[in-house]
Parts: structure tokens; sequence; C-alpha cells
């Protein structure tokens, strides 16, 4: 292959780069836009009330569900799926913070420099401790 038709090759190769560019971006434009469409048309926020309808149809979550709570979770959260009072975690954790309870647990740990895997085993041994006792 001479000189030529390594130029050629460059050339496409950018053309080849600068389309593929320009179909991301209109690919993403798209998904914003019918993302924003979902939402308008509470589609997704419906989802989210159907999850909940269905945790409240099943019950309060007992003590072989503990292992689930993550650290996304939030304590306003996790006092509803367990049943547990609102106050309890919150005393029974000594939790200042003010963004109690609607803190999830990892920011509750990165506000207290604590760990999250720290913070999620505090939670499940005190929800663990409520539903036995």
């Amino acid at each position: 292959m001479g000189i030529h038709g390594t130029k050629k090759i460059s050339i496409y190769i950018k053309y080849a780069t600068i389309f593929l560019i320009i179909v991301l971006i209109v690919l993403s434009v798209f998904f914003v836009w019918q993302y924003t469409s979902l939402r308008r048309a509470n589609i997704i926020s419906a989802r989210e009330s159907w999850l909940t309808a269905a945790v409240k149809q099943h019950g309060p979550a007992t003590v072989s569900d503990v292992n689930f709570i993550r650290p996304w979770m939030t304590f306003d959260y996790i006092n509803t799926l367990f049943n547990i009072p609102p106050d309890y975690l919150k005393n029974n954790l000594s939790l200042s913070d003010e963004g109690y309870p609607r803190l999830s647990l990892s920011s509750y740990a990165r506000h207290n420099n604590m760990t999250t895997d720290e913070v999620t085993g505090e939670v499940m041994n005190a929800v663990r401790n409520y539903l036995t006792k």
C-alpha cells in the first residue's frame, strides 16, 4: 500500500469517528427525551407506586428479611419496610443527623466518617433486635 492508500484509510477513520460521535449524540438526546416523556406521563413514578403497593400488600418484612437492608435505603424506608416506630432507630443508634429519617445509610456513613458496611451492620442488628423482642 502506498502513501495515497494510507492517507485514504486515515481519512475514512476520521470520518467514521465523526459519524459515530454524531450518532452517539443523537442517541443520547433521544434517550433523554424519551426518559423525560416517561416522567411527564408518570409511567416511571407509576412503577414506583406499584412497587410500594406490592410491599404494603406483602406486609411488613420479617427477621429473615433483615439481610436485604442495603446502603441506598433511607431510615424512613427501613422503618416502613419493617414496621418499626419512626424514632426507634434514631434512639437506638443515637442518631443526631438533621436529615433523619430521609437520610440514606450511605449518606449517613459518609457524613460520619464510617463505612457503609459498619452503618448497615448496626442498622441490621438494631432491626433484628426490635423484631425479636
